[in-house]
């Protein structure tokens, strides 16, 4: 099997004046290409400082971590702004969508901040949000968009630069079941790319049943997926979505 990403014995601290807190203790995880995890447990479990260690937006405090065979532990910070923007993809809670801009202009921010030139980046952000079911919704600015449409975009922006890993971070808390649903149906088909893998980090345990495999995290470890914090039931994967 075909890692995108793989952390081995990650250990994360923050100070705070002379004191330090340990956030991760020396966790393993891999993520296979070709299919979506999630990470899951209460807050403050550690979930969104390793999905952002994994993601190279935080550099461990010890471990390794490693995007399609690069250690991004070891990389210069100039040299990690590029890899990210060209292998990671982001979707967050929050659409953080540039006001000012349409719907193809928004999804084309990474192509755009890697150098592509402007008419060529959108319009390979169109074709993105025309196979999202966005045709016709190109030229809309975000306010003129439903919350569901919004988060399309965003997927839209993640996957234009066809990257290997696409983290999302509570991409369905603030959708309603519908439109939830609709976002997770349009991340499962990203997942089912042999060349990317799909990481999610929810307390959405409507959407659990999405997940090809699910990691626990409890104070900083992970445990058992089969912990107390997760249905008892998982419905079969793809049906009654939420």
């Amino acid at each position: 099997m075909t890692y995108a990403a793989v952390a081995r014995q990650v250990v994360m601290e923050f100070a705070n004046g002379e004191d330090r807190t340990r956030v991760l203790h020396g966790v393993d995880l891999a993520l296979p290409l070709g299919r979506m995890s999630f990470l899951v447990g209460p807050s403050g479990s550690g979930k969104t400082t390793l999905l952002s260690i994994l993601s190279g937006t935080l550099t461990p405090t010890g471990g390794e971590v490693e995007v399609m065979g690069e250690r991004l532990d070891r990389m210069q910070p100039a040299d990690l702004v590029r890899f990210r923007r060209r292998r990671i993809g982001f979707v967050f809670q929050q659409y953080n969508l540039l006001a000012a801009l349409s719907a193809a202009e928004n999804a084309a921010v990474p192509l755009i901040a890697d150098g592509v030139a402007w008419g060529t980046a959108v319009r390979r952000a169109r074709e993105v949000l025309a196979r999202l079911g966005l045709a016709g919704h190109e030229h809309k600015l975000p306010r003129q968009l439903s919350g569901g449409q919004q988060q399309r975009v965003a997927i839209a922006r993640a996957l234009v630069h066809e990257p290997a890993l696409v983290v999302c971070d509570e991409p369905t808390a603030a959708l309603d079941a519908q439109s939830g649903r609709a976002v997770m149906d349009l991340l499962d088909a990203a997942s089912d790319d042999a060349s990317r893998a799909v990481l999610v980090v929810t307390h959405d345990d409507r959407i659990y049943r999405y997940a090809d495999q699910i990691f626990a995290i409890e104070d900083g470890r992970l445990v058992d997926a089969d912990a107390s914090h997760l249905p008892h039931a998982l419905p079969e994967h793809g049906t009654n979505a939420p």
